[in-house]
């Protein structure tokens, strides 16, 4: 993404999606802390704290970032920092919500019913650079200052509803201690973090996925096609952290994607069109065995499935109803370490890519906006999607 294009909103919109938001709202200056709740299965980042820049390449003009994990470097994002224009640093926080009794869970669960075997999974809290307690849309921004919770005491509060709320409500049985995340050392983080966020405005972005994730590739390719996919798009780490070995490795990375990006482009245009490519026979193969299941294979969603085999595979885990509800109860207990949020927006993720399984995408947001109301009382619920567009939900 062009970096001057935050500032064209009519483009900026055009560009935006799900996956891809919160960096450019860095660069805008909107964001300087980014806390990534992620479940049990996911993977992409381990559990740190970091710091970084998010800035103008002033070679290419587009958003780069001086992060070197690899999540970042396999998708070309990585750039060192005496090349940044504008840069605004920012503070990423990830932690991982494993609730009690989830191995358990995982031993007893059964494959969700209509759902296919099969992310982006995340729940995110953004701290605002504004101190402003002006950012609550439409008319709602006077019931967000009567209902935002008062300081330090705010966190225990809602902790003590959101458990007698649970044990009342869910059918799933709990146990005091089911209620918690189980974590010792989550929960002094989350100490930690109610402390520097207790005079910050944020913004709670929760992806319905992180409950129940499918990779929606793995359930359109067989086996044997996606193995090729990953054969062809391997992503081949950095030997170290040296900013002359990244950079090294962001340049062939580029490289390889733009080479198959090339290729299967050709072929869209002609079956038979001449490959000139070190993995030219893994790709004849590949071709053939999708026309073989299909007579117009869509090459560029092939390109794009591709694109997201690097040193980690997309998060797999459709999970079961009890599983769901234990997530549920833990990220209540996780949030309610937080004051209140000027927004919260909630994404669906069940259309336009089926990464939130499709038949469990509306309890699994029933269950949601349900523990959003126990902790917030009041809340307004805008549904701002229908049966054709990625469905969204704001608060």
């Amino acid at each position: 993404m062009k970096a001057d294009d935050v500032y064209r909103k009519n483009v900026l919109y055009e560009t935006l999606s799900i996956e891809n938001w919160i960096i450019p709202m860095v660069y805008a200056g909107h964001i300087s802390h980014i806390v990534w709740f992620k479940p049990p299965w996911c993977e992409q980042i381990q559990d740190k704290e970091i710091q970084f820049y998010v800035g103008k390449c002033n070679t290419t003009g587009c958003i780069r970032t001086t992060c070197k994990e690899n999540y970042f470097v396999s998708e070309t994002l990585y750039c060192p920092e005496e090349k940044l224009e504008n840069k605004k640093k920012v503070k990423l926080t990830v932690l991982k919500i494993v609730p009690n009794r989830w191995e358990q869970s995982c031993n007893d669960r059964e494959p969700a019913s209509s759902a296919k075997q099969g992310i982006k999974v995340d729940i995110d809290i953004g701290t605002s650079l504004s101190t402003e307690n002006d950012t609550c849309t439409s008319d709602q921004s006077e019931n967000c200052n009567k209902n935002r919770c008062d300081d330090d005491n705010s966190g225990q509060h809602t902790k003590r509803l959101c458990t007698e709320e649970l044990k009342m409500k869910n059918s799933y049985s709990f146990s005091n201690n089911d209620i918690m995340t189980t974590s010792e050392n989550l929960n002094k983080q989350l100490e930690i973090l109610h402390k520097s966020f207790c005079d910050k405005n944020f913004i709670l972005d929760i992806d319905l996925d992180f409950f129940s994730t499918q990779n929606p590739f793995r359930v359109m390719y067989s086996d044997k096609i996606y193995g090729m996919l990953k054969d062809l798009y391997k992503f081949d780490k950095p030997k170290n952290l040296l900013d002359e070995e990244i950079s090294k490795c962001t340049t062939e990375r580029q490289k390889q994607l733009s080479e198959l990006k090339a290729v299967f482009n050709s072929i869209h245009q002609d079956r038979h069109a001449e490959i000139d490519h070190p993995s030219k026979e893994l790709i004849l193969i590949l071709r053939d065995a999708l026309f073989d299941k299909e007579e117009s294979p869509d090459f560029q969603l092939l390109h794009e499935a591709g694109c997201t085999c690097d040193d980690t595979e997309l998060p797999h885990h459709v999970s079961s109803e009890g599983q769901i509800t234990l997530l549920v109860s833990a990220v209540q207990e996780t949030i309610s370490h937080f004051n209140k949020p000027v927004m919260i927006t909630m994404a669906r993720s069940s259309i336009t890519d089926e990464y939130c399984p499709p038949a469990q995408v509306e309890t699994i947001q029933e269950q949601t906006i349900e523990m959003l109301q126990d902790l917030y009382l009041e809340i307004n619920v805008i549904n701002d999607y229908d049966n054709e567009d990625e469905n969204v939900s704001k608060s």
